[in-house]
């Protein structure tokens, strides 16, 4: 197992996570946050509305001791909303998304042949960006060793 297939893995299991969450879109309608591997889609044209509510899947490193040792794999995910309620709190909902996948993770914690482990940390945007807000989750997962020869992999 590789890290893209971690990374294909979460992509899947957060779309399921949150596929009756509804935030705001840009265009005044609600829709379930959009998961992402690695970067957002680049747009076709400058009219193309941003793609908020969404969740980036990014592999950050990884590490493997020794040959026989787990597979350590970093993972950052990065959240944005749009809220363009006057009220200026749409870092709530960011909060919300980051607290349902801390208690999924917690909860069930095997993903396929990855485990998540310990520590799950967050992180709100520092300067205000209204009307849309963002957040970070940094997640370690740890993989089976891998034993496969590459020309298997690819």
């Amino acid at each position: 197992m590789t890290a893209r297939d971690l990374q294909d893995y979460i992509v899947e299991d957060l779309q399921k996570v949150f596929r009756r969450d509804h935030f705001k879109t840009p265009d005044g309608k609600m829709a379930a946050p959009r998961v992402y591997a690695q970067y957002l889609p680049k747009k076709e044209t400058n009219d193309e509305d941003d793609p908020f509510p969404y969740i980036i899947v990014r592999l950050d490193s990884g590490s493997i001791e020794k040959q026989t040792d787990p597979h350590k794999i970093a993972v950052i995910l990065l959240v944005g909303i749009f809220d363009d309620n006057l009220d200026n709190q749409g870092h709530r909902s960011v909060l919300e998304i980051i607290e349902r996948i801390q208690f999924h993770y917690e909860e069930t914690p095997a993903l396929k042949e990855f485990v998540f482990i310990d520590p799950f940390n967050w992180a709100l945007q520092d300067e205000e960006s209204y009307p849309y807000y963002f957040g970070a989750v940094n997640l370690t997962f740890q993989g089976p060793a891998p034993r496969a020869k590459w020309s298997e992999l690819v």
